[in-house]
């Protein structure tokens, strides 16, 4: 899996203008193969960056993703950032849960919370 992160911060002007282009990306976006998840979130920092976050089944899903029509709306709200974008791609070869929490802290995944 790979996980696609593109952070910039829109100016207070543009700030609309930019979830309006990526509430047109979400979509269509997961609705492309390979896609698993697309959100888009806002950080509540002194930056006010807007942070785009996909999920992708294989290198090959968001390569297709990078090179489609669809992906050009996101680049043009990239154009809308005030400081320069920062683009991450994370390849994960793997992913824990609960299961983790439950392990470290001691307790077997049988017990209850209130335990």
């Amino acid at each position: 899996m790979l996980i696609s992160t593109l952070r910039f911060v829109p100016s207070v002007k543009r700030h609309s203008e930019v979830l309006e282009i990526l509430r047109s990306v979400v979509g269509p976006a997961e609705s492309q193969p390979g896609c698993l998840s697309c959100h888009i979130y806002e950080e509540d920092g002194p930056d006010q960056a807007t942070v785009l976050c996909g999920h992708w089944k294989t290198p090959a899903a968001l390569h297709e993703h990078i090179l489609s029509d669809l992906y050009l709306s996101v680049l043009a709200a990239c154009e809308l950032s005030d400081q320069p974008p920062e683009f991450c791609f994370h390849h994960v070869s793997r992913t824990q849960g609960i299961d983790l929490v439950h392990k470290l802290r001691g307790r077997s995944a049988e017990q209850s919370p209130s335990s």
